[in-house]
């Protein structure tokens, strides 16, 4: 539940009221909130609450040994997770996060994924938000959990019963309509309503006579921020310091802290803090002094002189810093009490954001702006600062503010060393490279140019160049460039740079049609690679070779492949190169016709994204096999889904991602059955093998050539399937001794000529191949040219295997389509259906991999442990949870065990 309403409506009571309700029902709790000075801070909210000394769910070592990862928000996530599932399999649990609006980026990231990864689990979530504050990233993750199945509770205006109530508690009887007409000011909010009343009562402005609470004194009593002055004005002078220093401190301080500020012994401090305790104005929280409510701490603050509420934050920091507190623990207060010209507060925010570059560069960035706002222009530092920053915004996915900070920094800073101009223009392009191939072109042609840069730094430059013009320009100049890398890098000893430029040259030859020639560079890169330092290599060799080997029919090896990288980034601790191999195996999946699989890996690839920054050619991957997927289960909610990321990705400026959209919008064009929509989705291709070309037509998978082909002539364009056919043909001529190219050469023949001989010869050549759609689909072409040559039997024979393939990897609107056609062929309709339909719902609605999860679950595994068996991303054990858990119409591990017992007991499965 989500609880939403202004300050002082009654959230953090409602909170207060559910941790009682929770004790008595021996729930275990975990408390945490937002904090506004602690914003800089990823997770503080969280890990208060999982790390405290009472009831710890995390291990402060294992939390130390994960923040020195790669992506440790990534692995910190994951651990909470873990400890939650293990936790919630022992006693149910209850989390409540206050002040939601006060959380990190990473808490707030946290708060969107958990609940729903976890909705399996007996873990009640309640979160509070100040309604006015709910915007941007806060507004995203209320919308996200209220889509998700959160119940969103508004808190508005206590109504007049209400308002009553509260009268009669703090007044001791009932109230009169002139008092109510007063009490409107408080605008229903339970906290100034007790104000205001306290403030009447104390004033001596009301009395009670014979049950009836009645003014008696003209006038209103001063306002919130008013009352709180009033009260504060009433303390001696020495409580009244304490109060105001400690309102500048954040929500929770030490009485040392304050003791520090005002350059007191601690002793001399017991009086003045019990006086503010007596006065309510701050309160005793487990030997810490906090105020009651942050509206009264804001109040006293804003009291405060401006110049002096600055000075007293910055000698906090200073003393905070002394006493060990991580910097970035204090950088809030830094940033708000720093001025132009500070260098300390500059060389203080930069160690801030250091610290938090890795786990919410989001966060790191603003306070890398904002020590590059205090620095002079004319510091010689300056040039370092801004190349921090520039990184730190590309990471934090604010590419438009990157962009420009560098371009400025390139025209105001005249003096840059030629290696450190060339290392921030590489270090650019390989940033752009994750959201804009084109930015990234653009950043390594100026890169290169760069005059008396080291041969090796050069030689990197020139390679991921040539990377990436085969994404996003032209092969001619991306082969040169990656030749020029080659023969520099071997001369500098720069494996790294070697390595790139032979992959370059391979994606070149493949473009080409020259797959024999592709797999020999390929070869050579990944023995250099071997040799090479991993983060010099934007793009491993072993990332193009598993391409290579699903292009040309070997699925299992493509998949091995990408087992093989996931192996190893989880053994380093590299999330964002797990994220990467997970989508790659996601489309190796789809390649081999494993739709379920695919599905369920693409949408944890999905969840994984979120974690770690958006990607460019990955997202579009991700967002390609799941558009695939749902065309070929016809689910059309997830089809017009795809269709919109579709056009997204045709908008993209990189020709690489318009190709991938450009194909996938074709695909569901022709699904809707519109032919000739998908065809002008196509444009026609003057350069046939520049394949990364924008204008080009052929598909980049030789397989896709037969869909191609057959749209073109449901369109009745002969010329362009005839065009299509061609390449395909000459494809199989430049590679010769590779079947996929031969059964797709005679596939499109077959289809473009309506000759069934060569139809029936390519099912023939695609055998053995892992593509199993292709094959499908190579026997439905044929068994329908058959059956319209008179082949009835032969026809007929073809349409079964294809049904039967598609029926074994569920891709459901393909066999619906077979289906009709074996109708008129005499099969009958009870034929086909007693062929095994995938039912919706229920046990045999779940697909292998769905089954497997869901026995391992209904034994105890956590998902942590279901994906080390099953050698999945739990992520993806999530995704194949959720989809069980709605196609069995049950919300909890409880019921799946009662389905399997019952499922094993009719021998529905075996025990």
């Amino acid at each position: 539940m989500v609880f939403e309403g202004a300050p002082g409506s009654g959230k953090t009571r409602l909170l207060e009221e559910a941790h009682a309700l929770a004790e008595n029902r021996a729930v275990r709790i975990f408390a945490g909130g937002g904090d506004p000075e602690g914003q800089a801070v990823p997770l503080r909210p969280v890990l208060r609450a999982f790390a405290s000394e009472n009831d710890p769910l995390l291990d402060v070592r294992v939390l130390t040994e994960l923040a020195e990862l790669p992506n440790q928000v990534y692995w910190i996530l994951q651990e909470i997770q873990e400890r939650l599932e293990l936790a919630a399999l022992a006693a149910p649990l209850l989390v409540t996060v206050d002040d939601v609006q006060w959380c990190d980026e990473t808490t707030l990231l946290a708060l969107r994924n958990l609940p729903e990864r976890l909705a399996a689990y007996p873990i009640v979530w309640l979160l509070a938000v100040r309604g006015s504050a709910a915007e941007g990233p806060v507004r995203t993750t209320v919308a996200r959990l209220t889509r998700t199945g959160a119940e969103r509770v508004r808190l508005g205006p206590l109504g007049a019963d209400a308002v009553k109530g509260i009268a009669r508690d703090v007044l001791g009887g009932e109230p009169g309509p002139e008092l109510l007409d007063v009490a409107a000011q408080a605008e229903g909010r339970p906290l100034l309503l007790r104000e205001l009343f306290e403030g009447l009562r104390d004033e001596g402005a009301v009395a009670v006579r014979a049950g009836r609470v009645t003014l008696t004194a003209e006038g209103v009593p001063e306002r919130f921020q008013a009352s709180v002055r009033r009260r504060l004005s009433q303390l001696p002078a020495d409580a009244r310091e304490v109060v105001q220093v400690a309102s500048v401190l954040g929500r929770t301080l030490s009485a040392e802290l304050i003791a520090d500020l005002l350059d007191l012994p601690p002793g001399a401090l017991v009086r003045p803090v019990q006086e503010a305790l007596a006065a309510e104005l701050l309160v005793d929280q487990d030997g810490w002094l906090a105020f009651p409510h942050d509206l009264i701490r804001e109040a006293v603050a804003n009291g405060l002189p401006p110049a002096r509420r600055r000075r007293l934050q910055r000698r906090a920091v200073d003393l905070r810093l002394a006493r060990g507190v991580p910097v970035a623990d204090v950088a809030v207060l830094l940033s708000e009490s720093s001025e132009p010209g500070d260098r300390d507060a500059v060389l203080l925010l930069r160690q801030a954001a250091a610290e938090l570059a890795f786990r919410a560069p989001a966060a790191a960035a603003e306070l890398s702006s904002q020590a590059l706002q205090l620095l002079p222009e004319d510091d010689d530092g300056r040039p370092a600062l801004v190349a921090e920053t520039v990184s730190l915004l590309w990471h934090g996915g604010d590419a438009v503010r990157a962009s420009a900070l560098a371009e400025s920094a390139f025209v105001e800073l005249d003096s840059l060393a030629p290696e450190t101009e060339a290392r921030l223009r590489l270090e650019l392009t390989g940033l752009a490279s994750q959201h804009s191939f084109t930015e990234a072109i653009r950043q390594g042609r100026l890169g290169v140019a760069v005059q008396s840069a080291p041969p090796g730094l050069r030689a990197l430059s020139l390679g991921s160049l040539a990377l990436n013009l085969t994404r996003g320009g032209t092969l001619d100049e991306a082969e040169e460039v990656a030749e020029q890398a080659f023969v520099l890098g071997q001369a500098a000893g720069q494996a790294a740079a070697q390595a790139v430029a032979l992959t370059s040259r391979s994606i070149v030859a493949f473009m080409r049609a020259d797959w024999r020639r592709a797999y020999e560079l390929i070869d050579r890169a990944t023995v250099l690679a071997d040799r090479a330092d991993p983060a010099e290599l934007p793009y491993g060799p072993l990332v193009w070779r598993m391409h290579l080997d699903s292009c040309s029919g070997d699925s299992a090896a493509s998949v091995e492949a990408a087992n093989a990288g996931i192996r190893l980034a989880k053994r380093f601790g590299q999330a964002a190169t797990l994220y990467f191999w997970s989508m790659m195996r996601a489309r190796a999946y789809l390649e081999d016709g494993r739709l379920e699989e695919a599905r369920a890996e693409t949408e944890g690839a999905e969840a994984m994204a979120e974690e770690l920054g958006p990607g460019n050619f990955a997202d579009a991957t991700v967002r390609y096999v799941l558009g695939v997927v749902a065309v070929h289960h016809g689910d059309r909610r997830a089809v017009r889904k795809a269709a919109r990321e579709a056009a997204l990705m045709i908008e993209n400026e990189s020709a690489f991602i318009q190709r991938i959209g450009t194909w996938l919008a074709a695909q569901i064009a022709e699904w809707e059955g519109d032919s000739k929509r998908a065809l002008e989705l196509m444009p026609r291709s003057t350069e046939l093998f520049d394949t990364v070309h924008p204008r080009c037509s052929v598909p980049f998978d030789p397989v896709d050539q037969a869909a191609f082909v057959r749209i073109a002539l449901r369109a009745g364009d002969l010329e362009r399937a005839a065009e299509v056919a061609d390449v395909a043909q000459r494809r199989a001529e430049l590679s010769p001794g590779f079947p996929a190219l031969t059964a797709a050469a005679a596939h499109t023949r077959g289809l473009l000529h309506e000759d069934a001989a060569f139809l029936v010869h390519a099912t023939e050549l695609y055998q053995g191949s892992g593509r199993c759609l292709a094959v499908a689909s190579a026997h439905e072409d044929a068994g329908r040219a058959l059956l319209r040559d008179g082949g009835r039997q032969a026809g007929t024979e073809h349409l079964e295997q294809a049904l039967r393939v598609y029926e074994e990897v569920g891709a459901e609107w393909d066999a619906a389509r077979v289906r009709r056609r074996l109708r008129p062929a005499g099969t009958g309709p009870a034929a086909s259906a007693s062929r095994g339909r995938r039912r919706m719902s229920g046990w045999n609605s779940l697909s292998p991999g769905e089954r497997r999860v869901a026995r391992l679950v209904a034994e105890g595994a956590t998902n942590r442990e279901v994906a080390e068996k099953l050698f999945l991303s739990p992520h993806t054990v999530s995704t194949y949870i959720r989809r069980s858990f709605k196609k069995l119409g049950i919300s909890s591990r409880v019921e799946l065990v009662g389905i399997i017992l019952s499922q094993e007991a009719d021998g529905g499965i075996a025990p």
